[in-house]
């Protein structure tokens, strides 16, 4: 009998325990919310500035920062932000790099101009020109070179150079001449990208891409093209896009190649005919991706030794002359392919042997016939499409789908759909297939999207904004 009551005692203090912890944890907290709520009366009687704006001033400058969702375009969310209130202000104008991002343009004005790049302190730069296509006022010339003449100065500290496409070629030499002779240490980023129909094999390579006067270059575009002869892609390279002219006498394009051994991307685009090149005469050991629109890809693909290749985009003119390098590419998985009218009607047997281990595949809707070889008139599978000798494929991204496509077949005779079923009939495995959007009337599209979806994984893209 004792021993029970006992254990009821125990139990009870136990349970007076619990009772005591938990109220003076409670009576903890309820003085935090006092002092918390003293606090915001003090706020509101001495006028104490919002919490955000006790925030250290390194914080708020990333909280800014963040605000600024392209970094080309920080004019309108630094004027909201600079216009809240003049600590707000001061944050912003006395970080440097709110002031990186220097846009030269026929409004900008030099004063402003001279203001930011004083903002800007020792911070390395981002120079664009754009938008002086079509601006031949008087004065247009004139203001360029001033323009230049503020920001020349500061070379030093450049990091990227971009000259976009909106730049009317009149303008170019202008900007190249002022920018000859510079010494730019830091530049990672150079970039002419101006789309042209016109050759320009006269407009001499800048002589500040060299290895002396850029040696931390590592992404360059050079388009249009330009004299070449001299060129040589400088070592610290990743990227690098390169227009050629069609010209008589080539110029020697593994010479200048050949020091980039930390290409990871490479572009070749322009006249190809006269290269000289010997069997697996290139070596680029980290390379990854290779475009080549040039009129004859075959040779330099039997020239370049890239263990690390994984994806392919080339034109064909001739599918037959793959059969020279059957089975070299082994260990690329994407493959696009620019078809020409000059290789309609011919095998396309060697280029799948080319690139055996294919696993992703891009064609335009107009060579649909590389995924339909074997589907007669009658719309009977004779012989599986040379696409399904590519054993490993998982994806086939179909471009430039249009209304026109879809009006000149009817429902569930398009040959994709037919070529797609005949995959599924034979035991081949699901793809998925990915289709840029069409502009046609809802009800035939929702059906044909249905058929589609009934042989394959189905999916739409839209194509990246520039």
């Amino acid at each position: 009998m004792a021993i029970d009551e006992l254990h009821k005692a125990w139990a009870k203090l136990d349970q007076l325990e619990r009772q005591e912890r938990y109220l003076v944890e409670r009576l903890s907290h309820i003085h935090k919310e006092i002092g918390a709520q003293k606090l915001e009366i003090d706020d509101l009687i001495k006028g104490r500035p919002p919490a955000i704006n006790r925030l250290p001033t390194e914080l708020l400058s990333q909280i800014f920062a963040l605000c600024i969702p392209d970094s080309k375009f920080p004019e309108k969310p630094l004027h909201r932000i600079v216009s809240v209130s003049r600590r707000w202000r001061d944050v912003v104008w006395d970080d440097p790099s709110f002031w990186t991002f220097i846009k030269v343009t026929p409004t900008q004005d030099k004063k402003l101009l001279k203001k930011q790049l004083k903002r800007s302190r020792k911070a390395l730069l981002d120079i664009w020109i754009v938008d002086w296509d079509g601006h031949r006022v008087y004065d247009a010339y004139d203001k360029l070179c001033a323009l230049l003449g503020a920001i020349v100065p500061h070379a030093n500290r450049w990091r990227s150079l971009i000259i976009s496409e909106s730049m009317d070629l009149e303008f170019m030499e202008p900007i190249l001449m002022k920018m000859n002779h510079l010494s730019i240490p830091f530049l990672r980023e150079f970039s002419i990208d101006i789309t042209d129909d016109l050759d320009y094999p006269d407009m001499p390579c800048p002589d500040f891409l060299s290895p002396t006067c850029a040696p931390a270059l590592e992404y360059l575009t050079l388009k249009p093209s330009f004299q070449l002869d001299n060129f040589t892609a400088l070592p610290a390279l990743k990227v690098l896009h390169l227009t050629f002219p069609y010209a008589d006498d080539p110029p020697p394009v593994i010479s200048m190649l050949t020091p980039a051994q930390s290409l990871i991307s490479l572009v070749l685009d322009g006249g190809s005919t006269g290269w000289s090149f010997k069997q697996n005469d290139l070596y680029c050991p980290l390379l990854e991706k290779l475009t080549l629109y040039v009129d004859e890809p075959v040779p330099f693909l039997a020239a370049i030794v890239a263990p690390n290749l994984r994806y392919v985009e080339c034109r064909i003119l001739d599918p037959v002359e793959f059969d020279t390098i059957e089975g070299k590419f082994r260990d690329v998985h994407d493959l696009s392919l620019i078809s020409s009218y000059q290789a309609e009607g011919r095998s396309r047997e060697p280029l799948c042997r080319a690139f055996p281990w294919v696993r992703r595949v891009h064609v335009a809707v107009w060579d649909a016939s590389f995924l339909m070889t074997g589907i007669d008139g009658s719309g009977v599978l004779g012989e599986r499409p040379l696409v399904d000798q590519w054993l490993n494929l998982e994806t086939v991204i179909v471009e430039s789908l249009h209304r026109g496509w879809l009006e000149l077949w009817e429902l569930g005779d398009d040959p994709i759909v037919k070529w797609l079923r005949g995959r599924q009939e034979s035991g081949l495995s699901r793809l998925r297939v990915r289709l840029s959007p069409v502009h046609a009337g809802e009800d035939k599209l929702s059906i044909y999207y249905a058929l589609l979806g009934k042989h394959c994984n189905l999916e739409i893209f839209n194509y990246p904004t520039q």
